[in-house]
């Protein structure tokens, strides 16, 4: 690496703006994200490569405009560029995970929490790649002004990746529901790269929204969203001397050694098309150890567990974990019904009648919605149509199809309804 691409490495991270000042051929060429860089350096370092990057790491750390503000509280993230700067937040979390740097904890815990105070229900954020100046209408302005309104793959891929850094350090299951979010209302409805490198890039969530594909052969989108496939795996699960924690509900098999047993829990369920999980273990002998599940923010008073058919007297608080302690044997199930209730969620505190209608996980996209007015309450009345996808409300004026994003193929959609 030295004689090929030092050279060619500014003397510290860049931002645009300081980039924008140095001379360049075109645009492009400002694009550089080198603030990105240190989370893979401390990775190669981690990984037996040399001192030398755990250095590179540490001189690439965007400290002066960028983490040294966030871990102060302050809000640096109106104007940036959105994916590159939530991925940056991933080099903040491996400089307190290798160097034990609390000011970087600070500023991944901060910076993701302001990401967060500006995100669509959905869970996506930045419309045309810049995240937008809170206590503005410039957000609810977005729905009408662009249809660039997440960068879906790469958005996402960061997205898993900052939320799996501060759920493992800091053990908060809403960053588990967080991350289910982006997976169930964005990356799933992406549709998929073409043969030729034809790309799903933005997801849409203006008014008068559709999905189209990008019109660029191969973008970054192209590359990120393979690296996000593998992300599902990783992050279904997460290993604790106590026992296995379970974070998301996919059809899924983990193995792992817990004491003295080789432990097989395979995982079964059509969610979230509905709430039912069921986990079956596999065991080469009785090992006593914990089974913990998130429990969604959202659950309702209807979530329950049972293990072999029994019910388990344990908190099942919402937005916590709940935790089953017991010897268990060869054989044992663990059902784990999720009580998904209609609720709604308004764009932020200045639009609080522009709403969204989410089924546990589920954002629900009214389809072809044209006219009509609906209200809250007939919102929240919303009748699901049998096994299917769909969903369906009564307006004053008729029927309102409503479909999850992963069903929508070529309709024209809605996120946001003005009540």
């Amino acid at each position: 690496m030295d004689p090929v691409v030092l050279p060619y490495l500014p003397a510290k991270a860049l931002n645009r703006d300081e980039m924008m000042a140095r001379p360049h051929k075109n645009i492009s060429y400002t694009w550089d994200e080198t603030y990105t860089l240190p989370e893979n350096f401390y990775l190669a370092y981690q990984r037996g490569a040399g001192a030398r990057y755990r250095q590179l790491a540490k001189r690439f750390l965007q400290d002066d405009t960028y983490f040294g503000p966030l871990s102060e509280n302050r809000n640096v993230l109106p104007g940036q560029h959105a994916y590159s700067h939530v991925n940056a937040l991933c080099s903040a979390m491996q400089a307190y995970l290798t160097d034990g740097s609390e000011k970087h904890l600070r500023a991944a815990r901060n910076g993701f929490s302001f990401v967060q105070q500006q995100s669509y229900a959905t869970g996506g954020w930045g419309p045309d790649e810049g995240f937008r100046k809170p206590g503005t209408d410039e957000l609810a302005k977005s729905l009408n002004s662009t249809h660039n309104s997440f960068e879906t793959p790469c958005g996402a891929y960061g997205h898993f990746k900052i939320t799996r850094y501060l759920m493992r350090v800091t053990g908060d299951s809403r960053y588990g529901d967080s991350m289910e979010t982006i997976l169930y209302n964005t990356i799933l409805g992406a549709r998929p790269i073409r043969t030729d490198g034809i790309s799903f890039y933005y997801a849409d969530y203006n008014h008068d929204a559709r999905k189209v594909d990008y019109e660029q052969k191969w973008p970054c989108c192209s590359g990120t969203f393979p690296q996000l496939t593998a992300d599902y795996g990783i992050s279904s699960y997460l290993r604790s001397s106590k026992g296995i924690h379970v974070n998301l509900y996919v059809p899924s098999r983990i193995s792992w050694q817990q004491g003295g047993a080789h432990v097989s829990l395979t995982q079964q369920t059509q969610y979230p098309a509905n709430g039912e999980s069921s986990l079956q273990l596999a065991m080469s002998r009785s090992e006593r150890f914990t089974i913990v599940l998130r429990i969604p923010a959202w659950a309702g008073r209807q979530t329950a567990i049972a293990v072999n058919g029994k019910g388990v007297d344990v908190p099942l608080a919402p937005g916590t974990w709940a935790e089953i302690d017991r010897t268990w044997k060869d054989g044992d199930r663990v059902e784990f019904t999720l009580d998904m209730p209609l609720r709604l969620a308004p764009l932020d505190d200045r639009h609080p009648q522009l709403v969204a209608l989410l089924c546990g996980p589920l954002a629900l996209f009214a389809i072809e919605p044209g006219s009509q007015t609906i209200t809250q309450k007939q919102l929240l009345a919303a009748q699901h149509i049998g096994s299917s996808a769909e969903w369906e409300v009564a307006t004053d004026s008729g029927k309102v199809r409503m479909l999850p994003y992963p069903a929508i193929k070529n309709e024209t959609y809605r996120l946001y309804q003005q009540t």
